[in-house]
């Protein structure tokens, strides 16, 4: 029965946790608010109050890090020096990992390291990130590639949906949606836990692994179904495409050999 430890138990790690526990995995979790330390608690996760400030701050740090694998699931903060603070926050972990027992990590990236340049992409493209999270993500992938300690495998999710997260919302409160036909680059949080699950499964490290759905909705489509199972107007739509990328996921089929629930997003509104 392996331990598996999720820094970060939010949208992704929470639910993460509870289907590794339902597989019979031993699973610690960790959390910055004390008020969550309780819900943890009664899901059966081991909690931990862990603050990157960006230098790890937590107590039993030591227990919480003697685990079989870590799966990191820190997305950059939006601030002035993000670039610089989520590499420290990373350094601070790397740092904790090399005084544990722990091998294995996975690290929960995001798309948004290849940069809109009107093209395809996969795991063998060229990372080119336009937004300054893309460029830290970049940066601390690197930083953990050239890590001879423990092994590393990195997924870069496309833009996360499910449960109270649904990006139309915000969209569709806006009566013209403009670049309608920009493709999306999109996931659910079932597939999300099936990928990270089979990496786990499977035993593939030192790998980098996109997380995206086979099919990529325009906004057009994607908005206007999702006001439809809203109840809501459907806005008008102006047509063209604003810089975009389309993510492919061939690592999904040749490593994992991984069946998407929902390979087009649009079924899972």
């Amino acid at each position: 029965m392996k331990t598996i430890s999720i820094l970060g138990c939010g949208w992704l790690g929470l639910p993460l946790a509870e289907s590794l526990i339902s597989d019979g995995y031993n699973v610690k979790g960790s959390t910055t608010s004390d008020l969550k330390l309780s819900l943890l608690q009664s899901k059966s996760i081991e909690p931990y109050k862990i603050l990157l400030n960006p230098q790890l701050i937590g107590e039993n740090v030591e227990k919480f890090f003697d685990c079989d694998v870590l799966i990191t699931n820190i997305p950059p903060l939006r601030r002035d020096d993000l670039i610089e603070y989520h590499f420290l926050q990373i350094e601070s972990v790397v740092k904790h990992l090399k005084n544990s027992n722990c091998r294995k990590v996975i690290f929960i990236s995001s798309t948004s390291v290849y940069g809109n340049k009107n093209n395809e992409v996969d795991e063998d493209s060229k990372t080119l990130p336009d937004t300054l999270s893309g460029e830290a993500l970049v940066i601390v992938e690197n930083y953990l590639k050239k890590n001879e300690i423990f092994d590393t495998t990195i997924i870069r999710f496309g833009g996360l949906i499910g449960p109270n997260r649904n990006p139309a919302k915000f969209a569709l409160t806006r009566t013209l949606i403009e670049y309608a036909d920009t493709p999306l680059n999109l996931i659910h949080l079932d597939d999300c836990i099936g990928i990270i699950k089979s990496v786990l499964e499977k035993e593939i490290w030192n790998e980098v692994i996109n997380g995206v759905c086979e099919y990529h909705p325009t906004r057009r489509e994607f908005y206007s179904l999702s006001a439809e199972k809203l109840s809501l107007q459907i806005p008008e739509f102006k047509n063209g495409k604003e810089p975009y990328k389309i993510v492919k996921s061939k690592k999904i089929n040749s490593l994992l050999n991984y069946q998407f629930k929902y390979s087009n997003p649009l079924d899972s509104l």
